[in-house]
């Protein structure tokens, strides 16, 4: 079989993606076996690219679920710091459940847009009281930190 790209050159290889022959100095190492230039560069794995229905999708739940998360959080002064990364641990899983198991920095940038503007609306629907007392305000706003944290962490490693 000859190269396609150097057709004097003789090889066994051949794409692991195309199936096109490749010699030793066309080939780029992929994550399973070896990819012909073009392969290699046709951008990023099917693992980080998200349909825009799916997106849009994880964005109304993402929203949803960090709504009656931030309700959750309003009540809960103390005990945040144990409570809020298995939120964000749940608020993840949602999130990478709608998008069908994707993730990348649209996904991150996602969730993290999602717990925030969810936590603003049940101070919203709550009528902001959480404001008018310093101290239930920072345990919010940590609470809040430690959530998103969880839920990007969710995303990016597990």
């Amino acid at each position: 079989m000859k190269c396609a790209r150097h057709p004097n050159v003789d090889t066994e290889l051949s794409c692991t993606r195309c199936g096109t022959p490749i010699c030793p100095d066309c080939m780029v190492a992929g994550a399973v076996g070896f990819l012909c230039r073009k392969c290699a560069s046709l951008g990023q794995s099917p693992l980080y690219q998200v349909r825009p229905e799916r997106f849009v999708l994880a964005l109304v739940a993402g929203v949803g679920a960090g709504t009656l998360a931030g309700f959750i959080l309003q009540f809960i002064n103390f005990f945040i710091f144990f409570v809020a990364p298995i939120i964000g641990g749940l608020l993840g899983e949602v999130i990478l459940r709608a998008t069908g198991r994707k993730r990348g920095l649209k996904v991150e940038i996602l969730t993290g847009v999602s717990v925030v503007a969810g936590a603003a609306l049940s101070l919203a629907f709550t009528g902001f009281g959480v404001l008018y007392h310093p101290i239930s305000l920072t345990f919010f706003l940590v609470a809040v930190a430690l959530v998103t944290a969880a839920a990007i962490g969710k995303i990016r490693y597990l």
